[in-house]
């Protein structure tokens, strides 16, 4: 955390004294009910000068929805591929391109050649319709694999791939059998040439075949719009549970029986494969975003902030009225502070399940990422999954120590006009999403709630 001199002086003797407090209140019996606004005498027979506990939660909320500029996808170990079109999240696409060698390029010459294509095993991962059909296309890609200013990839990168198919398929997936796999039948023109030049010492090792074959792009049908699927894309490991591209060869032994052999093309390393995904929200609530500082509000949004992976949508948690909490007392301390808030009931159900922790970043006004949320002891808070299942869902909701953040903002004498940031914790791994109510009608409105004492 970022403090002045005097404000971190102050930030640990009232630390000092909350727990000093605590810690004597802790070996005497009390309990209130506790309603907005009120104030307890607690202990006075004990202590002189009493003690006031308050529990407020008529805090100013704002909320609203983000779009992140941009994600790295790379180095995620994951093939994403698949179109899907969702009322509230519009249109979303994912394309895969990878960078491919093999570990040996030694053929025999007695070798016969037979087959290529491409291997894509299940992870399990999977978003939208998976009884619907979808369309993967493999394509060429013509350039060089390189990201342009860094050393990633991101969601809104690609490279140019040839507009001719070298092979295609169309299925119904199984992606809850991990060593399940989809097979795509590769051109036998570009099979021959590459077995021929392994076996003439055209290509000798990875350098000779990049320059001839710079990589594959995997693209979707996006007319279907059915689903999205994860595939294993483990850099160079050679196993039945990781993807390849497949070169398939014979060699007649002595005993006239052909024996079968193949050449793995695995991805390079980490970084030379990469999802680009791409979302139009045109037709969803949201509407398409200006830029990074464009802020959907929660009024204007079905009383609902939003977030998915993938694509970078963060909900924004605005609460610009802590400070008034000063006006109290000067002898006063936070005990705690936390932030809850409710997944809309619907939005979610056992093929869309909630995740167990969120992540929670610190932003400023213009949705700049500062750093991860911490608590007082500086260690990084998650967004925890409260899920006690009744028949309403009305037990199922996230809570937040904000009690860091709290002192954060008492202490700097400057409005620091910050903000949080709510994301998954795979944002760059998948396309999930979703969709946090904040609607004051009802009882699932984002709430802080704040335990603040005098003394």
């Amino acid at each position: 955390m970022i403090f002045c001199d005097n404000a971190s002086n102050t930030f640990a003797l009232k630390s000092k004294m909350r727990y000093l407090i605590i810690g004597f209140l802790s070996i005497v019996y009390f309990s209130s009910c506790t309603t907005d606004g009120a104030t307890y005498e607690v202990g006075s027979d004990f202590i002189e000068n009493g003690i006031q506990i308050r529990v407020i939660d008529t805090f100013t909320v704002n909320t609203g929805t983000f779009k992140l500029d941009s994600l790295v996808t790379s180095g995620t170990s994951r093939i994403l591929l698949g179109s899907i079109k969702d009322d509230d999240f519009g249109n979303t696409t994912a394309k895969s391109y990878l960078e491919l060698v093999a570990s040996t390029y030694s053929i025999s010459n007695d070798a016969i050649y037979d087959s290529i294509g491409m291997i894509l095993n299940y992870d399990t991962y999977y978003y939208g319709d998976t009884t619907k059909v979808q369309t993967y296309k493999l394509h060429r890609i013509t350039e060089t694999f390189e990201p342009e200013d860094s050393d990633d990839f991101y969601n809104e990168s690609f490279l140019d791939y040839d507009s001719a198919s070298l092979g295609e398929t169309t299925f119904t997936p199984k992606p809850n059998k991990e060593t399940d796999s989809l097979f795509i039948k590769m051109d036998d023109v570009l099979g021959e040439e590459i077995f021929n030049k392994i076996v003439d010492n055209d290509i000798n090792n990875s350098d000779d075949f990049l320059q001839y074959f710079k990589g594959l792009a995997i693209v979707p049908d996006t007319s279907l719009n059915s689903h999205i699927l994860g595939f294993s894309a483990y850099p160079s490991t050679s196993s039945e549970e990781n993807s390849s591209m497949r070169l398939y060869y014979t060699i007649k032994d002595d005993d006239s029986e052909d024996n079968s052999y193949y050449v793995d093309f695995l991805i390079s390393s980490a970084t030379q494969q990469f999802n680009q995904i791409e979302s139009d929200f045109s037709t969803s609530v949201l509407g398409n975003f200006t830029d990074g500082e464009d802020i959907k509000d929660s009024k204007d949004t079905n009383n609902a902030t939003y977030i998915q992976s993938g694509v970078g949508i963060a909900s924004r948690i605005e609460i610009p009225s802590i400070k008034k909490l000063l006006e109290f007392s000067n002898e006063a301390t936070s005990l705690g502070a936390t932030l809850t808030f409710s997944p809309l009931v619907g939005s979610y159900n056992s093929d869309y399940p909630l995740p167990e922790s969120l992540l929670v970043y610190v932003v400023d006004h213009k949705n700049r990422i500062l750093k991860q949320l911490t608590d007082i002891n500086e260690s990084a808070v998650y967004a925890y999954l409260n899920d006690n299942e009744d028949e309403f869902s009305q037990n199922t909701f996230y809570s937040v120590d904000l009690s860091g953040f709290v002192e954060e903002i008492l202490l700097t004498e400057s409005d620091l006009n910050y903000a949080l940031m709510i994301m998954y914790e795979t944002y760059n791994q998948n396309v999930s999403h979703m969709i946090i109510e904040d609607n004051p009608a009802t009882d699932n409105p984002v709430k802080l709630t704040v335990k603040y004492l005098n003394y």
